[in-house]
């Protein structure tokens, strides 16, 4: 799961906000142009329109220069489109995840994400292992409240893995994802076009993960992701966990974008290329995006323990 899937991944694969254009006036008394300081960075909330745009149009000419990058970024439209996503700039959701062998890990959170800087705020809900446990990455290092003891994972690795689940197919248009297409294949009866998702060397905290989209081929939404997870925390030899099939199902529309609120999880038979017993079973509820958050949302709270290493 990038960060935590591999999950911290993405604060490495959203990059950084560009620049804005520095302001410039034209005095009729003094022709030559007078240089004023850059615009400031908006806080947490929607981007301004130019930025957009920018980013959308290098996505799109990157990611059309193949097939299996243009069956992502057809995805993407399928899903509200990457145009959409960006301007929101933020996300706001519940994430349940239940290991059903292990009730004790659940993970129950909510997460406040602002994914043009890959920052993370999450509070642990009711019925979680970590009930009063407050945890974050605020763009440089993973913090956590009352202890690390207080989660059953690290924050560094979980942070930003439910923002990377819940934000496919978006999150495929980051700089340094890569794509490959790969045969067609059927799923729960249905056939699927398959693109695989690679990172560049050095590309975040798990830079071995990778990610199979499986596409419908009619309506081209995210029915299924098989993905590893080679977080170095967990794999400081290398290597990477067994493969797992995570489908995408009960779509909901939020203010234009359409997300899965059902993540579930099952083993995959690699032999048979067929999924097995569901091992995990994830609600999300997206509750809103495009809100604007105080910038000091991310940074870590009085009393926090701070991580600058990977776990």
């Amino acid at each position: 799961m990038r960060y935590l899937l591999a999950l911290t991944l993405i604060a490495a694969c959203s990059g950084s906000e560009p620049e804005a254009p520095p302001i410039t006036e034209t005095s009729a008394i003094q022709p030559a142009v007078e240089e004023v300081a850059p615009a400031p960075e908006p806080g947490p909330g929607p981007r301004p329109e130019s930025w957009v745009t920018s980013r959308v149009e290098e996505a799109q000419e990157r990611m059309g220069a193949s097939e299996a990058g243009r069956l992502v970024w057809q995805a993407i439209e399928a899903h509200g489109g990457l145009q959409s996503w960006l301007a929101k700039s933020t996300i706001t959701f519940e994430f349940d995840y239940q290991p059903k062998t292990q009730p004790e890990r659940r993970m129950h959170s909510l997460n406040r994400v602002d994914f043009w800087s890959a920052r993370a705020h999450q509070q642990e809900l009711d019925g979680g292992a970590g009930e009063e446990a407050v945890l974050g990455w605020d763009g440089t290092n993973a913090w956590i409240h009352p202890s690390p003891e207080a989660f059953p994972t690290t924050a560094r690795f979980w942070a930003l893995t439910p923002y990377y689940f819940v934000g496919m197919p978006f999150v495929a248009a980051d700089p340094g994802t890569r794509y490959e297409r790969l045969e067609d294949a059927e799923l729960d009866g249905a056939v699927h076009q398959l693109v695989r998702l690679t990172y560049g060397d050095g590309v975040g905290d798990a830079p071995d993960d990778y990610y199979i989209l499986y596409l419908h081929a009619e309506t081209h939404r995210l029915s299924g992701l098989r993905y590893v997870v080679s977080y170095r925390g967990f794999f400081p030899e290398g290597g990477h966990s067994p493969e797992k099939l995570m489908r995408y199902s009960d779509y909901e529309d939020v203010d234009g974008l359409q997300f899965a609120q059902r993540l579930d999880t099952a083993t995959w038979d690699s032999e048979a290329a067929t999924p097995g017993d569901v091992v995990t079973e994830i609600a999300v509820d997206v509750r809103s995006v495009g809100d604007a958050f105080e910038p000091s949302l991310f940074d870590p709270i009085e009393g926090a323990s701070v991580s600058t290493t990977i776990e």
